[in-house]
């Protein structure tokens, strides 16, 4: 299915100051001069029995600007394609779709990667999967199909370290999914490479080493499925105290200036993992507060926005993944809660009340195909699969805690089988929009990306339609 390029020359070159490669994987640059060429060799010069291969590689340092990167056959220098590759993240996936005779001639030729628009060096992985955690799909390659279906080939790919993401929200996704579906030694692989020592070893979202710390609200995600794995581990005390250090007078725990929609269920959701497991009182009154500050804060004029800032701005008006954090955040943090005699009846009532309106909300824009788009309001915006699966996921979850709404998990399982139409060959996500790093213009562009992000969110779907 891989068909990995063990032959890689690149210019020598030292990341930037400031920055690391994850999990001291290897990584190989391409230059932002136009001239420069980083070649990728097979020594397999075999026929591939497919009429088309996608040639691959995957971000190993964070981007903050749109790249362009040629790939030209390296004899004839004839372009075979671009690859284009805007603010990307971390581990994310990169493919140029190739014809036989292309895939052919890469094979026997090798390709050059040059880069014609951007101007900071692209780090990709390379290495060899025998010396290290790395998965052969993270590495360059010709990837053809095999006799598997794409929704086989995703069990495949999620059920491993090929559905690694950041630490924090990314990984998060991953994690609740992967547990859902109890893949729980997955899981615990994943947290090795980030846990050592019982401390955390791991880059923030600008690839800087956080190690021994939270970067913020956003990075606690994780800590939920820690707990229900190892709820005395000592990270789990501190990030209680550290999102107690980051509650405002108010009683918000949030970043700066800044309330987000991500924190129901990067903040509320751990907080009531973690109540629950201790039968704490203020633990779960904390993370109904998160709730109930943000529904007051974050709707205005009939519109959920994923921002607040204290000046009473507002941005990312009815975004699709503010709505898929919102409704995650609340219907996981009632069926932590629900039972527990943690929170009062009104509590309870309050959390399920703001989870209804919501879903009913985000249901009026509901795609006839069970998808919604990037801003659930704005058709033209394109439909998101991360914010369809995130969504979906909710209903499913709330249908197997008793709460029915619309048809339940008939719905729910609608969107599942229209995502699975967006799974590469291999079972990868496919028209997942990209992390919100470059603003509202990026979001509304209809640029589409490969997500493992996504592909957590479809794990957590699929279980929660699974389950009996």
């Amino acid at each position: 299915m891989y068909v990995i390029a063990n032959d890689i020359k690149s210019p020598s070159l030292n990341l930037p100051d400031g920055q690391r490669v994850p999990f001291d994987w290897k990584a190989k640059p391409v230059l932002p001069d136009g001239l420069t060429i980083t070649e990728l060799h097979w020594h397999s010069q075999e026929l591939l029995e497919t009429d088309h291969a996608r040639l691959r590689i995957t971000v190993a340092v964070d981007v903050r600007e749109n790249k362009r990167i040629e790939v030209i056959a390296l004899r004839t220098r004839n372009v075979l394609g671009t690859l284009d590759i805007r603010y990307a993240h971390v581990f994310q996936i990169f493919e140029l779709p190739l014809g036989l005779n292309e895939a052919l001639i890469a094979l026997k030729e090798g390709v050059g990667l040059r880069m014609i628009d951007g101007e900071a060096p692209l780090w990709f992985f390379a290495g060899n999967p025998s010396t290290s955690s790395i998965e052969p799909v993270h590495l360059p390659h010709l990837m053809i199909g095999d006799a598997k279906t794409p929704l086989e080939s995703f069990e495949d790919r999620f059920n491993s370290l090929a559905s690694i993401q950041p630490f924090g929200w990314m990984e998060g996704c991953v994690l609740d999914g992967l547990l859902d579906a109890g893949f729980n030694s997955t899981a615990r692989r994943h947290l090795e490479l980030f846990v050592k020592n019982n401390d955390l070893v791991y880059e923030d979202p600008r690839s800087r080493p956080s190690d021994g710390c939270f970067y913020g609200i956003e990075s606690t995600l994780p800590i939920a499925m820690l707990t229900k794995l190892d709820p005395t581990h000592s990270l789990v005390d501190c990030a209680v105290q550290f999102m107690k250090e980051h509650t405002d007078q108010e009683g918000i725990i949030k970043d700066g200036d800044t309330l987000s929609a991500e924190g129901s269920y990067t903040i509320a959701y751990p907080l009531s993992v973690i109540a629950a497991h201790r039968g704490d009182r203020e633990l779960a009154w904390l993370a109904f507060k998160q709730l109930e500050l943000r529904r007051a804060l974050l709707w205005e004029g009939g519109a959920l926005y994923l921002r607040r800032q204290d000046d009473g701005t507002r941005s990312f008006r009815n975004w699709g993944r503010a709505y898929a954090w919102h409704l995650l955040g609340l219907i996981r943090t009632l069926e932590q809660l629900k039972d527990k005699e943690l929170l009062n009846g009104e509590q309870l009532r309050f959390i399920e009340e703001e989870y209804s309106e919501t879903l009913r909300k985000a249901f009026e824009f509901r795609s006839a195909k069970g998808l919604w788009s990037c801003f659930v309001d704005e058709v033209e915006s394109g439909v998101d699969t991360s914010a369809s699966a995130g969504i979906a996921a909710s209903l499913a979850i709330a249908d197997r805690i008793g709460i029915r709404l619309f048809n339940g998990k008939a719905d729910a399982a609608h969107t599942a089988a229209s995502l699975c139409r967006y799974l590469t060959p291999d079972g990868l996500m496919t028209g997942t929009a990209q992390s919100n790093k470059n603003g509202e213009e990026l979001q509304r562009s209809g640029y589409r990306v490969i997500s493992q992000m996504a592909m957590g969110l479809l794990g957590q779907l699929s279980a929660a339609v699974s389950h009996e």
